[in-house]
């Protein structure tokens, strides 16, 4: 048994590292004027919702292992945005002002 879970936990960090933080993905899926704060957070969130309330229907094996990397990516990407706060607020202030070309 404890070696099933160890396996687990290495799939599970390696594919955490893999996929990159959700604060990464977050910000370079997101266009100026969509720009908010801690958007890896809110994708994280969102993404653990619609595994929850069924929106997804990849099978119960693939939602539990994602669920499981979203659920160990939270903290990391909570962690990431509270440190690039001051970026983010920046940038949504920038939004709407012209640029100097």
């Amino acid at each position: 048994m404890k070696a099933n879970t160890k396996k687990y936990l290495v799939v599970i960090i390696l594919s955490t590292l893999m996929a990159g933080c959700s604060s990464i993905r977050a910000r370079s899926n997101h266009a100026a004027a969509q720009w908010n704060v801690y958007p890896g957070v809110r994708q994280d969130v969102k993404e653990i919702g619609e595994i929850m309330t069924g929106q997804r229907k990849d099978p119960i094996w693939v939602n539990v292992m994602v669920t499981t990397i979203l659920l160990v990516d939270l903290p990391i990407s909570a962690l990431f945005d509270t440190l690039v706060t001051p970026y983010d607020v920046y940038r949504i202030h920038r939004v709407g002002q012209p640029t100097d070309q």
